[in-house]
C-alpha cells in the first residue's frame, strides 16, 4: 500500500469517526434535561414569544430533521447560539480557540523536544547520573496533574519571584493584533510587532511549561524503556562490532525503532490538551476555549457542549492522522502490510 492510499484511508474513517460522534452528541445534547428556548430568555417572557424562538430554532421538528438542520449549518461554519455568552458560537470560537491552540502549541513543542531530549539522555546512560535524574523527572512528572504545577510555578516565578506575568495572555498596555489569522504569535510576526510577541510568550511560558510535563514525563519513559529494549538486541551489538560510530548507532539503529510507541502516545496526548487544559487555564486566566468550554457546560449551554466535543473530535482527527503518517514513515512495514 502506497502512502496516498494509506493516508486516503485514514482520512476515511477518520470522516466515518467524525460523523458517528455528531450522531452520539447532537443526540447526548437533545435529552440533557432543560429547555434551552427558557435558560435563554427571562423568566418574564410570554409563552408566545418562547413558542416563536422555539420554531425559528427548529427545535419544534423531530429530531432527525433538527440534526440535518444543525449539519448543514456547521458545514456553512455555523455552530448555533450560545446560551452562556449570548452571542453565535461561531464567534466565541474564533475568539476563544486560537488562544487555547496557541497555548497547546507551545506546550507540545516543549513536551517534544523535552521529552526526546531526556529519553535519549536516560536510554543512552544506562544506571548513570543522566539515567537517575530523567527517571526522578518522569515519577514526579507523572504523579503530579499539571494544574499543580501550574499553581506551583505561579507561586514561585510569578508571584515570588517575579520573573514571568502572574496570567492573562497580554499584559495592559498591549494588545492584540488585528488579524489576519487570530493568532496573537503569528499576527504579531506578520505586522511586526515583536515587542507584543515577546510579552505574549512571557504569559505562555508557565501555563504551557505545567501543560507540558504530566505528558512529557510519560512519553520520556516510554522512550527510555524502548531504547533499552532495542539496544539488547543482536544487530545493535553487530553493528557495534562493525565499529559503525555509536551516533549512527543511537540516532539511526537505536532511536528511530524505539520512539514509534511514544510518537503515537506523544499525539494523542497533545490532543488531549484542548479539552484538559482547562484548570491550568483558570489558574493562569488564560482567555482560552477550554476555560470558555468549561464555564458554559456548567450552565448547561447544550449547543456550546456540541460544539466543543466536536472540535475536540475534530483536533483528535486530524492529529491521528498526522500521527498515522509520521509513524507509517518511521516503519515503512506499517503502510506496506497488507493487513
Amino acid at each position: 500500500m502506497d502512502m496516498k492510499r494509506y493516508i486516503g484511508k485514514r482520512m476515511f474513517w477518520a470522516i466515518i469517526s467524525l460523523f458517528g460522534l455528531s450522531i452520539f452528541i447532537f443526540y447526548f445534547g437533545r435529552i440533557i434535561p432543560g429547555d434551552p428556548i427558557r435558560m435563554m430568555v427571562d423568566p418574564r417572557t410570554p409563552e408566545s414569544v418562547v413558542e416563536e424562538l422555539r420554531r425559528s430554532l427548529a427545535l419544534d421538528r423531530p429530531l432527525y430533521t433538527q440534526y440535518f438542520i444543525w449539519l448543514s449549518n456547521v458545514f456553512r461554519g455555523e455552530l448555533g447560539f450560545s446560551i452562556h455568552s449570548r452571542r453565535s458560537l461561531t464567534l466565541d470560537v474564533r475568539e476563544y480557540l486560537p488562544r487555547s491552540l496557541e497555548l497547546i502549541f507551545y506546550a507540545g513543542s516543549v513536551q517534544i523536544v523535552g521529552s526526546f531530549l531526556l529519553g535519549v539522555a536516560a536510554g543512552s546512560n544506562i544506571n548513570k547520573w543522566q539515567d537517575h535524574v530523567t527517571r526522578i523527572f518522569s515519577y514526579i512528572g507523572v504523579s503530579i496533574p499539571a494544574f499543580v504545577f501550574a499553581i506551583i510555578f505561579q507561586l514561585v516565578f510569578a508571584y515570588q519571584l517575579g520573573v514571568f506575568p502572574t496570567g492573562g495572555a497580554l499584559s495592559e498596555g498591549f494588545s492584540a493584533p488585528g488579524g489576519p489569522t487570530g493568532f496573537i504569535a503569528l499576527d504579531s510576526i506578520i505586522h511586526g510587532r515583536f515587542g507584543t510577541l515577546l510579552n505574549f510568550i512571557q504569559h505562555a511560558t508557565l501555563p504551557a511549561i505545567a501543560l507540558a510535563i504530566p505528558g512529557m514525563a510519560q512519553v520520556t519513559r516510554m522512550i527510555r524503556s524502548g531504547m533499552i529494549t532495542i539496544n539488547q538486541k543482536e544487530y545493535i551489538a553487530m553493528s557495534r562490532g562493525f565499529g559503525l560510530p555509536e551516533k549512527d548507532v543511537r540516532f539511526k539503529y537505536l532511536l528511530r525503532p524505539s520512539i514509534i510507541p511514544a510518537v503515537t502516545v506523544l499525539g494523542m496526548q497533545i490532543a488531549m490538551m484542548l479539552g484538559n487544559a482547562f484548570l491550568v487555564e483558570i489558574v493562569f486566566r488564560w482567555p482560552g476555549f477550554s476555560r470558555f468550554a468549561v464555564n458554559a457546560m456548567l450552565r448547561s449551554d447544550l449547543n456550546t457542549i456540541v460544539a466543543t466535543v466536536l472540535i475536540i473530535g475534530l483536533m483528535f482527527a486530524v492529529i491521528n492522522i498526522v500521527i498515522d503518517v509520521l509513524v507509517a514513515y518511521i516503519d515503512p512495514r506499517i503502510r506496506f502490510s497488507r493487513r
